[in-house]
């Protein structure tokens, strides 16, 4: 299934590139998402005549994306937990427990944003956990875990 892409999407393309993806990918999450649209002979002259509003929007998201880099700089999320005497977690700390906690803090992150790579935290201690921001910005999160008082 070839597509015309309407924003940057990691590990594919950028905006306005043509692309060969597969059927389920393309009509389970790129056409849906509005991340694309079929390559078309249409859609191909739309997208061109949108050009310039679609390069314009890609801009503001990343100025977005940046300003919101900047604004988790230094930021630490802390997670006072209840504890077994052996210092595990009775549970975990996972992506939507940081996604809430940082929109708590004011900090608006979708639990998509945040990435976790080694599965959800179930220690107590200082952990770094990735927030992908946007195709292009990926910012690191300091998250302290202690046991509650």
């Amino acid at each position: 299934m070839e597509v015309i892409l309407l924003e940057k999407v990691q590990k594919l393309g950028n905006l306005g590139d043509k692309v060969r993806v597969r059927a389920g990918y393309g009509r389970n999450f790129l056409l849906p998402q509005g991340k694309a649209v079929p390559a078309t002979e249409a859609n191909l002259a739309e997208f061109e005549a949108r050009r310039e509003e679609l390069e314009r929007a890609a801009n503001e998201r990343l100025a977005a994306a940046q300003a919101r880099r900047d604004a988790l700089a230094d930021v630490v999320a802390d997670f006072p937990v209840n504890v077994s005497p052996e210092g595990k977690l009775y549970g975990s700390i996972g992506a939507r427990e940081i996604s809430d906690k940082l929109t708590e803090m004011g900090n608006a992150v979708a639990k998509s944003e945040v990435l976790m790579g080694d599965g959800p935290l179930r220690q107590t201690g200082e952990f770094e956990v990735e927030l992908q921001l946007h195709a292009d910005i990926v910012t690191v999160l300091k998250v302290v875990i202690r046991p509650e008082e």
